[in-house]
């Protein structure tokens, strides 16, 4: 009974973060939000020099939306690799997750060139690719932004997608677009 006593507890101080998170943020266009997500997901996948990278950047604007929402998190989950199409309100949320990422791309791209700027990340062409590759320069950045008990659940967002999505660091952008939409109907294109 203490248990389910303590994770109620936990979920409602989670409701109360992201109800917090809604007011301070919003969660599409606002630079710090999107800055702090990328540092985040690069932490938590473990992307700190060139030998373990994240291939290709443009594959976060992607996954920014599923990190910030977990109910959104939860539907790509559902659909994930079962070549079932979803219902129709559902199929809708999918088709207009991936348009506001395609916009998105652009601020990605500044940010990341901003933070390598103010050497945060790295960014290197990887020339077998025809992609950017980034990491984090952890030692430039200071420990206790990366450890804020604020972005808790976008913490536990990436890392259910990591366990959702295998290989997500080192997968080309076509094959995560194919993962994340086509499978479930939505038609994409790629830059």
């Amino acid at each position: 009974m203490r248990k389910m006593g303590k994770n109620f507890e936990k979920e409602k101080d989670n409701q109360h973060l992201n109800v917090k998170k809604r007011i301070m943020f919003n969660k599409d266009e606002d630079y710090y939000f999107i800055t702090y997500n990328i540092l985040i997901i690069l932490k938590v996948f473990g992307c700190k020099d060139a030998k373990s990278k994240w291939t290709d950047y443009t594959k976060l604007s992607y996954i920014l939306p599923l990190v910030a929402d977990s109910t959104l998190l939860d539907l790509f989950i559902r659909y994930s690799d079962n070549y079932r199409i979803p219902p129709k309100e559902d199929l809708e949320i999918l088709r207009e997750t991936y348009f506001k990422s395609r916009l998105r791309l652009q601020l990605v791209s500044s940010i990341l060139f901003t933070l390598e700027a103010n050497q945060l990340v790295s960014l290197v062409k990887n020339e077998k690719r025809h992609t950017i590759d980034i990491w984090i320069n952890q030692e430039n950045i200071p420990e206790t932004l990366l450890k804020s008990d604020l972005f808790e659940v976008e913490i536990k967002n990436i890392n259910k997608l990591k366990t959702a999505i295998n290989r997500l660091k080192s997968l080309s952008t076509k094959t995560l677009l194919e993962r994340l939409y086509t499978n479930n109907g939505v038609r994409v294109w790629e830059a």
